[in-house]
């Protein structure tokens, strides 16, 4: 008899629904209308962009000044290598919202 509570208790654990990886948005867009639901969704990922963005500048500029103040010459948080690659990151990024506006823009005159 203990085997058969052993094999329900086993079941139970086996069986246990799993939960659903639901992404962050701003916007929620479920239960809108499609029209809404693609501006939704585009807005979602246009603040993501945008703060993003900003945030990556900042830090960017932030070490700059950092490195540029300090007497002693420390060593920049980020080296040339990796400045670059963030600073291509931040255009790359920037410049596909842009397009994506731009599409928005084409979209509403129609």
């Amino acid at each position: 008899m203990a085997d058969d509570s052993n094999a329900t208790r086993d079941a139970r654990v086996f069986f246990r629904p799993r939960p659903q990886f639901r992404p962050f948005e701003w916007i929620p867009c479920e239960g809108l209308d499609p029209s809404l639901h693609h501006r939704a969704s585009f807005l979602n990922d246009a603040r993501d962009v945008v703060q993003g963005a900003h945030l990556l500048v900042q830090l960017l500029q932030w070490d700059e000044e950092r490195h540029d103040a300090a007497s002693s010459d420390p060593a920049p948080v980020f080296d040339a290598c990796q400045r670059s690659s963030l600073q291509r990151f931040g255009a790359v990024s920037l410049g596909l919202l842009h397009a994506r506006i731009e599409e928005q823009c084409e979209t509403m005159r129609e």
